[in-house]
């Protein structure tokens, strides 16, 4: 462990997250969860969460639940890391000039200033994402760019660092970006154990358009699209050539390539491609199966397939993630 990372480790950091009627209830779970967990991993207190109100008083989230304030703004000084969660009370309070001022005061004092989902449109009303690299929840794309044109949008990205300031694209992406400032603070294996606890991917690769599209075309593909994309869903491991989907659809190569990218943001190959790979990681977590076993089971077929879908889209081989992620360490056959 490196000296600057000794230095840290027993360090207590305070995280103020704001609270305001209609805060999405998850962005302020997802990252205080990550802090609890880590707390509970290290056997003491890293992480201190509080949640102030613009009055002090208790606030309303998104689902109906009250979630008790700290404190008022007025009392706010300084933090380690600051968060500015989203939800849909976000567009009563895009141009509420007591907030502006409030973060304008507050952020040259907080050490890490956050971002949650559609909060960095928040932060972005009080002119503090100008100039600055940061993203916002995928439906809350044109938005951003007609009222807030001076941020540097990265809209398909999981979350965005730009010096201390912070941004992550949804709900749970919160969790990655906790996740994150967990691994800076005490360490890979530290991170990875919260992840582990929590049941979530270390760290998910990709744009969130790889998340949202396949969701969003659910309700607003073709019934021809609408009927294809069923029947892969209930038997990914089948032979899914593009040629028997084309048929499948009664279309063309050329217009179902053109279409599921419509549809899903991503070719027909890639649609099945990652399903596979949902099913070959539920193995890898939940069995005892040797690789060879998975890849045959989740429609890879070898597992040299296996290996190169696992390593293009996490960034990571079968092997490392059940040695991270399986619910017990097993001996498996070496690749």
């Amino acid at each position: 462990m490196s000296a600057n990372l000794q230095n840290q480790t027993k360090r207590l950091q305070s995280v103020l997250i704001i609270g305001f009627d209609g805060v999405l209830l998850m962005d302020v779970a997802g990252p205080t969860q990550v802090f609890a967990s880590t707390n509970k991993i290290l056997g003491w207190k890293a992480y201190e969460m509080s949640v102030v109100s613009e009055d002090g008083r208790d606030v309303v989230t998104d689902t109906g639940l009250a979630l008790r304030a700290d404190a008022s703004f007025a009392a706010v000084a300084c933090a380690n890391i600051f968060i500015v969660p989203g939800g849909p009370g976000v567009d009563q309070r895009l141009d509420d000039p007591l907030l502006q001022r409030f973060l304008k005061r507050v952020e040259p004092h907080m050490a890490r200033f956050v971002s949650i989902c559609s909060g960095s449109l928040l932060s972005a009303s009080a002119g503090l994402l100008n100039g600055r690299k940061a993203t916002t929840h995928w439906d809350r794309i044109d938005l951003a760019h007609e009222r807030f044109s001076k941020v540097d949008w990265h809209l398909d990205e999981i979350f965005t660092h730009d010096g201390k300031f912070h941004c992550s694209a949804g709900v749970t992406t919160g969790i990655d970006l906790a996740l994150s400032f967990v691994e800076e603070d005490h360490g890979r294996s530290v991170a990875l154990g919260v992840a582990r606890e929590m049941v979530v991917f270390m760290q998910r690769q990709g744009g969130q358009s790889q998340y949202s599209e396949p969701l969003k075309a659910q309700a607003t593909s073709s019934k021809r699209m609408s009927e294809l994309y069923s029947l892969i869903e209930q038997d990914p491991t089948a032979p899914w050539s593009v040629s028997r989907m084309a048929e499948i659809a009664g279309a063309t190569e050329r217009t179902l390539h053109r279409d599921f990218t419509q549809e899903f943001g991503q070719t027909p190959s890639r649609f099945v491609e990652e399903r596979r790979l949902t099913i070959a990681r539920l193995y890898l977590e939940g069995s005892r199966k040797p690789i060879k076993e998975i890849a045959s089971l989740s429609g890879f077929v070898t597992e040299q397939k296996m290996r190169r879908s696992f390593m293009k889209l996490l960034g990571i081989l079968p092997k490392d993630y059940r040695e991270r992620f399986g619910l017990a360490r097993v001996r498996v056959d070496p690749e």
